[in-house]
């Protein structure tokens, strides 16, 4: 099955890491990927920044940009094509080398979060075992099947969807509630310290991808995927 991996890489691991700290508020979006094998497999960004002047600066001496060229003039949004050197490169055959196809980049200046389609479980392991081998630090934010649907895009398993959706049906969420934790976990068929467990990984699921991720870039824990 197709299997999508959600993940982090610091910036000083990979892109725009001196730009980053030189300019406040700015945001970069890959809008762009080509096969692995093309001369880059993310050649253009879209940036907003308040000040396109001083992040035109800041990249000319940004040890990690060959060069660059704008596309537009646009106040609040521009697209620049980037040529970027050979260890931006190595990063990105390590997610590619192995058969992943990367969909998504971006970053709001504490790491780059990526997102990676891959054909199977073999070829994320493979992924992950390279990047692994070569020093990368990859931080797992989720990993989720292709068909998975809304559950995994809040980091939920199937059984963490329907405990919550019993617990707040049974009133357990109410002021004051009006089912145990006891009394839930008779409902739902499993013991006490079964139920107590999943709810824990659930709401901690539900706040690593939801409540953290809104206006930041902080690092997240890798979600907890058990049931």
């Amino acid at each position: 099955m197709a299997t999508i991996l959600e993940c982090r890489v610091p910036l000083d691991e990979f892109a725009l890491t001196r730009t980053f700290a030189s300019v406040p508020t700015l945001q970069v979006e890959a809008e762009r990927f080509v096969a692995s094998g093309s001369d880059s497999a993310m050649p253009f960004v879209s940036v907003v920044t308040a000040d396109f002047e001083a992040f035109e600066a800041a990249v000319e001496e940004d040890p990690t940009v060959e060069s660059f060229s704008a596309l537009n003039g646009e106040r609040e949004k521009r697209f620049y094509r980037m040529e970027w050197t050979a260890a931006v490169e190595r990063v990105l055959e390590l997610l590619l080398e192995n058969g992943g196809v990367l969909t998504q980049a971006s970053s709001w200046g504490e790491s780059w979060r990526l997102t990676v389609l891959c054909s199977d479980r073999e070829v994320l392991s493979r992924t992950y075992e390279s990047c692994e081998e070569n020093g990368l630090s990859l931080g797992i934010d989720s990993i989720r099947g292709l068909d998975d649907g809304e559950n995994a895009r809040f980091g939920l398993t199937e059984a963490q969807h329907t405990t919550l959706l019993e617990a707040k049906k049974h009133g357990y969420y109410d002021v004051p509630r009006d089912a145990t934790l006891s009394e839930l976990a008779t409902v739902l068929g499993i013991s006490h310290q079964a139920l107590s467990e999943r709810l824990r990984r659930g709401h901690g699921n539900l706040v690593s991808r939801t409540l953290s991720s809104v206006g930041s870039d902080e690092e997240r824990s890798p979600p907890e995927l058990l049931n």
